[in-house]
């Protein structure tokens, strides 16, 4: 206890503040929030002189000069007016999120310089307790995490939460780039690699690597100390600056399934050659319905879905499973009603048909992303044959057992998809005649994922093997196509409007 007190006397006397003198003891979570209670406890300070500093008022409290290892990050003032300002803040009052609030620190790493220099002076004057290869104090960003969310918490009355409206805090500090530079006089190497990259600026060093290539093990004692003197001299200006604080609104996804009932309509906006082929899709029609209600811009939402129909099939049965990525949401609920009206006012479009709209978390859609290879998916087609369908036509299209075809890229699509062999597994075909039309039938077929329907008809002119087209020995090709139903029990479904 002895020596350690010797420590934090020393320390105090470079002008470190009682916050960074904590953190060069790898001071815990409680102590950061209770400093002059943590300095009681590890003998430091007595309560007397606790009492005396935080029972005077503000305006009559001696100012320290700035901490020479946070620069002033952790000065009461700074933290009081951080607080404040975020509570104030017009901009992040409307924000309507019930998940809470996260934080976002951005730091300059001058400070990590100052830690260095400090780390060198401890270990030179108390080599027992500090060691080159084992860095002294608890990181600095962490430890202002630490106290400012706590703080946050007891101000906004709402829970730190990683789900929360992001809190982005940046720090600058005016003389880094003249500081840092010095650096390449001590270990010209790390800068010489790095201008090698041409988006990289020479002046300036990345945090990981100021924190690989710059630690007293790894640098010369020496080089350090003809620039940097330790502990530093540097006056109350040498500060950081706290910049504008800005929010971020949280990342939401909101899943349900959409039916297709337009044979002229394109699942997501259909543009060549900067040229648009069709007003509107299936995309657009959805986003438009539910982008308002979180604040966010039509064009920031991210459409996926699992699988996609082409412009002239239709997607009908329970529909196909989407979700909608919604970054920098203004508000983290979806109540029933809304969702309600959202999935009426698609509905009106009469074009696109949506249900079972909800959030989900992002841990979910693996569902949708993974196991592609996995799915199955049903559809019915109105085929057309050159010869007249028959019995033996039916039988030959009735298929129980796996079937794998082989599938080269189909020409429709080689503008757009690399030119690959693909194995995909038929399951079960089924075929009827069409009473009204000799030339006609309609064919089930459950098939793999990603298995080109159409292709496995007419047989794309031999890049798909076996067809129907080979397999009944004559032309045949799809009238109509729809998807009946893909083999993917996700969103849950909420049966809304149903006893």
């Amino acid at each position: 206890m002895g020596q350690n007190k010797q420590v934090y006397e020393y320390l105090r006397s470079t002008g470190c503040c009682r916050i960074c003198c904590l953190r060069f003891f790898k001071g815990g979570k409680d102590e950061f929030i209770d400093p002059n209670a943590a300095l009681v406890k590890r003998g430091f300070e007595t309560v007397a002189e606790t009492d005396e500093t935080d029972d005077q008022p503000k305006s009559k409290k001696v100012k320290e000069n700035v901490c020479i290892a946070c620069l002033g990050l952790f000065d009461e003032n700074q933290l009081d007016a951080l607080v404040s300002e975020v509570k104030q803040s017009a901009a992040f009052q409307q924000y309507k999120c019930e998940a809470g609030f996260l934080t976002s620190f951005s730091l300059p790493i001058v400070l990590h310089l100052r830690q260095l220099a400090l780390w060198f002076d401890l270990i030179e004057r108390f080599p027992e307790i500090f060691r080159p290869e084992t860095p002294p104090d608890f990181p600095v960003k962490d430890a202002v995490k630490i106290i400012i969310i706590h703080r946050l918490e007891q101000a906004l009355g709402q829970p730190f939460s990683v789900d929360g409206v992001m809190i982005n805090i940046p720090f600058s500090y005016v003389n880094e780039q003249t500081e840092l530079l010095k650096l390449e006089d001590v270990s010209p190497g790390v800068f010489v690699k790095r201008v090698e990259h041409k988006h990289t600026r020479k002046e300036f060093i990345t945090r990981n690597a100021f924190e690989k290539h710059f630690t007293p093990s790894a640098i010369n004692g020496e080089k350090f100390r003809k620039h940097y003197s330790f502990p530093s001299q540097d006056g109350d200006d040498k500060c950081l600056v706290r910049e504008e604080i800005t929010f971020t609104g949280p990342t939401l996804f909101v899943a349900g399934r959409y039916n297709k009932l337009s044979r002229k309509l394109s699942q997501t906006p259909w543009i060549i050659d900067g040229k648009r082929l069709m007003e509107e899709s299936v995309q657009e029609t959805i986003v438009a319905a539910i982008a308002p209600h979180f604040g966010v811009p039509d064009e920031r939402l991210i459409f996926s879905s699992s699988g996609r129909e082409d412009v002239d099939v239709r997607c009908l049965g329970r529909g196909r499973p989407f979700v909608l990525e919604i970054p920098g949401a203004m508000c983290d609920q979806l109540p029933e009603q809304f969702a309600i009206e959202m999935e009426q006012k698609v509905n009106s479009s009469q074009t696109v048909v949506i249900r079972d709209l909800q959030l989900v978390k992002r841990e979910e859609l693996v569902h949708i992303r993974g196991g592609e290879a996995d799915k199955r998916k049903f559809y019915r087609a109105l085929c057309v044959t050159e010869k007249p369908v028959t019995p033996e036509t039916i039988t030959q299209l009735c298929i129980d057992e796996p079937l794998v075809v082989q599938q080269v890229t189909p020409l429709r699509v080689l503008h757009r998809r690399p030119l690959l062999a693909r194995p995909r597994t038929v399951y079960k075909v089924r075929a009827q005649p069409c009473r009204d039309n000799p030339h006609a039938m309609i064919v089930d077929i459950e098939s793999q994922a990603g298995t080109y329907i159409k292709e496995l008809v007419h047989g794309d002119f031999g890049r798909t093997t076996p067809s129907f087209r080979s397999i009944i020995g004559s032309a045949i090709d799809i009238q109509a196509l729809d998807v009946m139903a893909i083999d993917l029990d996700w969103p849950k479904s909420l049966n809304r409007g149903k006893d």
